[in-house]
């Protein structure tokens, strides 16, 4: 039996270590050029992750091992068969999870969480993506071969084993051992407690830290937490204590409605009917633009028009999905670790931009270049203040390009056509575009040009919008648009810390006839968009929101979520908590490594308040339907 259980250990430690020396191949940039770190730490994380693995492997073998026990005494093959298969399956399982881990980690800089578990919604079109994405096939294939060995390995394995003829108590005692030695492996130490996710923190360097830990490992405790935290409750602080700080940062005297937020904001002239038009642009981060720091001409169009209108250099994402991005411009309230904003039973329904705007009678609408089941987003949409969506069915059936539907250039002209059409009824418009062009599986032209796929979808991305923008140019009703163009997340590059704060920072900026052309360097959210633009707008209203008018005010911070932790950010620091603790505070201008969470205590005392007073309140008015006031 000892050797039988030896072997099994062996292999899952050898496959599981294939698949976290393949994601250290990816990001060894993040471990190579850090001077703090040397070979040494390099090995000493691959032995700590094999603890990890050793545990893993254990949770997964201990029942076999009781059933082969079983099988040892009673020579009854149906025992040593389930124990086979229960091997293979839970084995199996815990491989491809980690291998699409190497993916999603490549993509988010985290490891998998049930965060994911939300996309499984639509799974035609998860799948079509990991299908038609090439990349993903360098995950499927070795995974699938791996498998497949791995049954064929544990087959004979298994049919080479027959019980010892030893005597019974000589058995036991043996036996006993080998239990022992698998929880203690479980455990993963004597003497102290069980592994926990933050005994991986050994290194100075994150990524180190996050290579010990095994995905399954990850995902479990991430299960656990969810199921622990059905309601979703939060208590940082006590709630009167998190209202009352809230609304001194927004300067609410006195609530004007239910909502503890609520404030009237008024504006004197008389309210300018102006169309809005606000292109959500994928992935576009603020790294890819000229203006800070890209020297790869990804944007030329966007370069310019950003120094013709009213942008913000200091604009962060809500969070790092696109729900995320929908959600923080057009409804302004902040998204709260992994719950996802678009979902619920019931759905939430707001006070924001397209309700206040309706409420002027302005005719709404939004064009997604998918499907519109994709993040629940056609029915929320249709259940906060729009007239209609248009979605793939709305398009002609040879336009879709991949599973993410239409490409830019044709929706823009598409865009086009229906605003035509729009603002001949008189009335203004709310126009909402989410493009998908920087978003892989791409769809590339051939006319664009450059060394890289992702240089070319960014190009395409750019292209498209400059092209929009020359058509509606020569439009009737241009003269009378704002433009609104932000992305709805950025993307990860060159991370320094826990999470790569270039998924956050975002381009935005705010374009129309007679814009004074200004660089404002405020901190601002997406969520601050609404009531920027209703200053414009010359419109009166009640915000009920966490949005502030970036043209009137401003706000010390800005958070921002990246699914298991928010980040609060500042012109100097950054401060990053989870639920349970704090992780950091660094100071990120400088790009300081240092965690300075444990000296600068004032400082990170004062940022954690405001981040968990602003998070726990408006988990509050959420909870009890005040966001949306009678």
């Amino acid at each position: 039996m000892f050797k039988l259980i030896l072997k099994i250990y062996g292999i899952a430690i050898l496959i599981f270590g294939f698949f976290r020396s393949w994601l250290f191949w990816w990001h060894r940039h993040e471990v190579l050029n850090d001077p703090l770190t040397s070979a040494k730490d390099i090995v000493a994380a691959f032995v700590w992750g094999a603890r990890y693995d050793i545990l893993v492997t254990g949770f997964i073998v201990i029942l076999p091992f009781l059933l082969l026990l079983v099988y040892d005494f009673t020579h009854k093959p149906v025992f040593k068969a389930i124990a086979f298969w229960w091997i293979f399956t839970g084995l199996s399982l815990a491989f491809m999870l980690t291998a699409a881990n190497v993916v999603y980690y490549h993509k988010f800089y985290q490891h998998i969480t049930t965060k994911a578990l939300e996309w499984f919604h639509e799974p035609a079109i998860v799948f079509g993506m990991i299908f038609q994405e090439p990349r993903y096939w360098f995950m499927i294939i070795p995974a699938g071969l791996i498998v497949f060995g791995f049954y064929r390995l544990l087959k004979k394995i298994f049919a080479s084993y027959h019980p010892a003829p030893v005597p019974v108590k000589k058995k036991l005692l043996w036996n006993f051992f080998i239990l022992f030695l698998i929880f203690t492996g479980i455990r993963g130490r004597l003497g102290h407690a069980p592994f926990h996710l933050e005994d991986a923190n050994r290194f100075k360097n994150n990524f180190l830290n996050e290579l010990i830990l095994n995905p399954v490992f990850v995902f479990e405790k991430s299960l656990e937490l969810h199921f622990k935290n059905k309601s979703f409750d939060l208590h940082f602080m006590p709630l009167n204590r998190a209202i009352a700080f809230v609304q001194k940062s927004f300067g609410v005297e006195k609530p004007v409605n239910k909502n503890p937020v609520s404030r009237i904001v008024r504006h004197d002239s008389v309210p300018d009917r102006k169309n809005v038009v606000i292109i959500l642009m994928e992935s576009m981060a603020a790294w890819k633009m000229a203006y800070f720091g890209n020297r790869e001409n990804r944007t030329p169009f966007l370069d310019s028009l950003f120094l013709h209108s009213m942008a913000f250099t200091n604009m962060y994402s809500n969070g790092i999905h696109t729900s995320a991005g929908i959600y923080g411009v057009h409804f302004s309230y902040p998204e709260i670790f992994e719950k996802h904003p678009l979902r619920g039973t019931p759905v939430k329904t707001y006070k924001a931009l397209p309700q206040t705007l309706k409420a002027h009678h302005y005719h709404t609408v939004f064009f997604i270049p998918h499907n519109k089941a994709f993040d629940n987003l056609g029915f929320f949409l249709s259940q906060n203040a729009f007239d209609r969506i248009f979605y793939e069915k709305d398009y002609p059936k040879d336009s879709i390009r991949n599973i993410w539907g239409v490409d830019d250039h044709f929706l823009f002209n598409f865009v086009l056509d229906k605003l035509d059409s729009i603002s001949t009824t008189g009335k203004p418009f709310l126009a909402s575009i989410l493009t998908i062009a920087d978003h892989s599986p791409f769809y590339l032209p051939d006319f664009i040009k450059g060394p890289t796929e992702r240089i070319r979808a960014t190009r395409f991305a750019d292209w498209a919008i400059a092209d929009f923008m020359h058509k509606a140019s020569r439009k009737p009703w241009f003269k009378n648009t704002i433009f609104v163009l932000a992305a709805d997340h950025g993307e990860g590059h060159k991370r320094k810390y826990p999470v790569p704060l270039t998924y956050n920072h975002i381009p935005a900026m705010i374009y129309y006839q007679g814009v004074k052309p200004q660089i404002i360097d405020k901190m601002a959210g997406q969520i601050d968009l609404f009531p920027t633009l209703m200053h414009i707008l010359n419109i009166s209203y009640v915000n009920n929101t966490f949005g502030i008018d970036l043209m009137d005010s401003e706000r010390p911070y800005i958070y921002f979520n990246h699914d298991n932790i928010e980040g609060l950010i500042d012109q100097t620091h950054l401060l990053l908590i989870d639920r349970q603790k704090t992780i950091g505070l660094y100071h990120y201008r400088e790009g300081d490594l240092t965690n300075y969470k444990d000296t600068e205590t004032a400082k990170g005392h004062k940022m954690e308040t405001y981040l968990k007073a602003h998070l726990q309140t408006a988990k509050y008015i959420l909870d009890n339907d005040l966001q949306n006031p009678d």
